[in-house]
């Protein structure tokens, strides 16, 4: 797993809370945690044995390894029971109603309401609770920059200029994250994602790289990718999920990173329609090895261009690449997963996932 285990075995015997952890990039923290000996409690609002997450996985035998609470961050009541109950070493905090912009602008009370107030009763019930974990890492997003005129964004330089109902709830957890540490001296640790891809997500209907993949693995006919035709001139970084997973979890191990922000390394930083020709490109590679007669109908396929709904007022950021020279530095990370060797092995599950459950032409 990349170093994953590494990093993950500093909290070997640990009590850890990972919020949002049925979610993509929580699911896959709390397999790293678990299989490195952590007590983990993974906290959801949806822990049904049927929802399609890596904590679900048969192979991954999650269930019975973990602490499952279910649970709605928004009240704090409920919040104030689990950290009091759980007396946590550190706190992974992944947990909110949009991660993607379309969604968030279709409902801003329960974006806001999950992804900065959700996050306030967490930071209240921690700051309540005596003795306090030695990490508390909240992750936020590239999104609370906006436009910065193409420019890299700089965490110690950059000003904070997110607009959009998802860049903005996140901008002011991202404010409250720094707030509890100044305030009350509380442990957190603030990283600014770039686009994670990998294995086990499966939000399909907004996400590039899982949409894709579900359009050419999990429907028949295949479905050609596509994009929007006002995102042809967008660039964003990309990382692969081990990656993303290993850095956040030593950030959390490491003293020094407490009270500060930092910006996640990528792996490469791609504009969108090469993003997709990217995808296209793996899937076909993995074909031609296994089914050629179907890479060669995928290597067939054109990328869509459609547009967005009439009336919508979506503000997108058209450029996003993060300075990530301060968790060099601090920490000497840098990605292990190559871009290509991360899109391969995303394809690969994909495939596996779907092939059981994918309609005969």
């Amino acid at each position: 797993m990349d170093g994953i285990q590494a990093a993950a075995g500093r909290f070997r015997g640990r009590r850890v809370l990972v919020t949002g952890g049925f979610g993509f990039l929580g699911s896959h923290t709390t397999r790293a945690l678990a299989d490195a000996g952590a007590y983990v409690t993974c906290l959801d609002i949806s822990t049904t044995p049927r929802r399609t997450s890596l904590i679900n996985a048969p192979e991954a035998k999650l269930r019975r390894r973990i602490r499952i609470q279910t649970a709605d961050m928004t009240d704090p009541s409920v919040v104030r029971r689990v950290v009091d109950r759980g007396r946590f070493h550190a706190v992974f905090h992944y947990a909110a109603y949009a991660t993607v912009v379309e969604k968030a602008l279709q409902a801003p009370f329960e974006t806001i309401r999950s992804n900065t107030l959700a996050w306030v009763n967490l930071l209240e019930a921690l700051r309540l609770r005596s003795p306090r974990p030695d990490a508390v890492v909240f992750v936020s997003t590239d999104k609370v920059y906006g436009e910065n005129g193409g420019k890299p964004y700089d965490e110690e330089r950059t000003p904070l200029r997110g607009i959009g109902v998802y860049d903005s709830a996140k901008l002011a957890a991202d404010i409250f994250a720094r707030t509890y540490h100044e305030a009350y001296g509380l442990p957190t640790i603030t990283v600014r994602l770039c686009n994670i891809f990998g294995p086990w997500d499966f939000n399909t209907g907004y996400r590039l790289v899982p949409r894709t993949l579900e359009g050419l693995y999990g429907r028949a006919p295949m479905r050609p990718p596509e994009i929007y035709d006002d995102s042809l001139g967008h660039r964003r970084d990309y990382l692969y999920v081990d990656d993303a997973v290993r850095a956040l979890l030593m950030m959390a191990a490491e003293p020094r990173c407490r009270g500060e922000v930092y910006n996640m390394s990528c792996c490469r930083n791609l504009g969108t329609p090469q993003m997709l020709a990217a995808v296209l490109k793996a899937a076909v590679r993995l074909e031609r090895r296994l089914r050629p007669e179907r890479a060669a109908a995928m290597a067939r396929l054109k990328i869509v261009e459609r547009a967005r709904a009439a009336g919508s007022s979506l503000k997108i950021i058209a450029r996003q690449h993060l300075k990530s020279r301060k968790l060099r530095e601090m920490l000497g990370f840098v990605p292990r997963v190559g871009f290509s060797e991360g899109l391969d092995r995303t394809v690969r599950f994909y495939r596996g996932y779907y092939a059981p459950r994918r309609p005969r032409p």
